[in-house]
Order: C-alpha cells, then structure tokens, then sequence
C-alpha cells in the first residue's frame, strides 16, 4: 500500500458510516474521508488527553472524556452534543437501538443512559478499558466490554440493566473489533493468540489461533470475511479465515512501525495507524 504522512502519534482509530475515518492521537480527533487525508483537508477536534476510548455506531463516533460523552457526527464533525455523567468516563457504547452506556477504568460498574429515562447503574466484573456496541441480526445489539489488568471479556445485557456473562481472554488482552452477528476479533497479547468470539446471545468463545509475538490491532473485513490482527514484533498483518474450527491464515502484509490500530473501510481498504508518528498505511486490495 501507500503510506500518508501523519505525524502524531495514533492511539486510536475507527470509520464511520463506512468510510469516514476518525484517528486519535493525544490531544485532537482528525476525522474525513481517505481523500481528505490524502489532501490534508481532514478536520481537527481539539479533545483533551484524558478522554479515554473512541468507538463508533454508524454515523457517529463516541468519544468518552471526563466531563461526559461526545456524540460526534462523522459528516459535520463538532462537540456540541455531549452527555454529561456524574462521573469521569473512559469507555462508552451507543447502541443502534439509541442507547448509551458509559463505564471508566477505576469503577467496577455500567450506567445506562436509556432514552427519555433516568440512568440505570449495576455493578460488572473489573473496571472497563473497552466497550463497544455489536450489531446482532433480529435482536438488540450486544455490548461487551474488555479489562485489559485481570484480562476478562463480558457482555452487558442493557435491555435487563445488568451485567452478563464473563470470561478470560488468554494471557492478556489487548483490544477487540466488531464484525456482523455478534461477531468479534480479540487479540491477546501476552498469549500471541487471534481469538474469535460470539455474543449473539451470551458471549462465548468460537476459536484460537496462535499468531507471531506481541499482536495487538484487530479488525473485520465484511468484504473479504477475514479477521486481520498485526503483530508488533515483526510489523506484519496477517488476515484470517475463520469458515473452519480453526483460524487459518490466507494473507500477510508487512506494516508501518508500532501498528497498534487497524480499520477496513465498507470497499476492503485497510487503514494501518502508527502509534510512534509512522503514519497512515493504506491498503487498498489486501486480499
């Protein structure tokens, strides 16, 4: 692929109403089309560096920060819709049924702010480090949240304003991506694994794989059906079949340096974020 200039160091990364892309580095959101950053015409929202985790549910990004959460518009990008909580947030998930649930790394515990109600919390398993928001077919989504110390998954049932089932994710997790279903991809970092999961009713293990040392970015390929992890120690990617019982590697790529955040856009194109000023990889027919 091609590899854009961008400077700062990326901590993280998501797209948006399948092409918008929007990369975090420590103190700004750029968001835009692959054109715009290629012309240098993305946006810059100035967000403090304590804000904690992005994600994404169709056309909106989801930034949780101190004061509360940003609900940002990929196609006219500002801060002007924020849900304040009682506390500092650091993980938020906005379902597609309009439902948002915010958590922080230091409280064992979920609120849910349901629509026109007062927010609900419960306690869950472990502090939250990532949340996100699963599409699954003829239900409501399923939410599932990671804790990177004790290295546990869960899914949260919003609907009954309690917390769902918990498991381990190998020796240490890193990050998750969502695919269709209830579909996930889970890196495990300490364990050199690429895991696949499922919580279209309760979240569950479907398969391992073991990968090269130190993975960490994980993505889903709707186009293609592979499930992409790269591997700090080599800077490689490699994307996975998961048809079987077992993940079985079809392609590898080598990578920008400290490649720790990876989308696909709704085409195929893989974006590639440096977290140490390497840039933007794009990779526009992986496979």
């Amino acid at each position: 692929g091609t590899v854009l200039d961008f400077a700062a160091n990326v901590t993280d990364m998501e797209v948006a109403d399948g092409d918008i892309l929007g990369v975090r580095s420590d103190q700004s959101l750029a968001i835009g089309t692959l054109a715009d950053f290629e012309a240098g015409e993305q946006g810059e929202l100035e967000v403090a560096s304590q804000c904690g985790d992005l994600t994404v549910t169709g056309d909106q990004f989801i930034l949780a920060c101190e004061q509360g959460v940003y609900l940002i518009d990929a196609n006219n990008p500002n801060l002007d819709n924020l849900q304040e909580t009682d506390k500092p947030t650091t993980v938020a998930a906005l379902t597609t049924d309009g439902q948002l649930l915010v958590g922080n790394d230091v409280d064992e515990d979920v609120t849910v702010y349901h629509d026109g109600q007062e927010p609900v919390n419960f306690e869950v398993q472990d502090p939250g480090t990532e949340m996100i928001a699963v599409p699954v077919d003829e239900r409501h989504d399923a939410v599932v949240r990671i804790s990177n110390g004790p290295t546990t998954i869960q899914d949260i049932d919003y609907p009954n304003d309690r917390a769902g089932a918990t498991l381990r994710v190998g020796l240490g997790v890193a990050q998750m991506a969502a695919g269709e279903d209830g579909l996930l991809v889970v890196s495990d970092n300490r364990g050199g694994q690429i895991a696949i999961y499922n919580a279209d009713d309760i979240i569950r293990l479907q398969m391992t794989a073991p990968v090269d040392s130190d993975p960490w970015g994980v993505a889903w390929d709707s186009q293609t059906s592979l499930a992409w992890i790269t591997t700090l120690s080599n800077n490689q990617l490699a994307g996975y079949r998961i048809a079987e019982g077992v993940p079985e590697e079809q392609h590898r790529l080598d990578t920008v340096a400290d490649a720790q955040n990876i989308v696909a856009l709704e085409d195929g194109t893989l974006v590639v974020a440096s977290a140490s000023g390497d840039g933007l990889q794009i990779i526009d027919n992986p496979a």
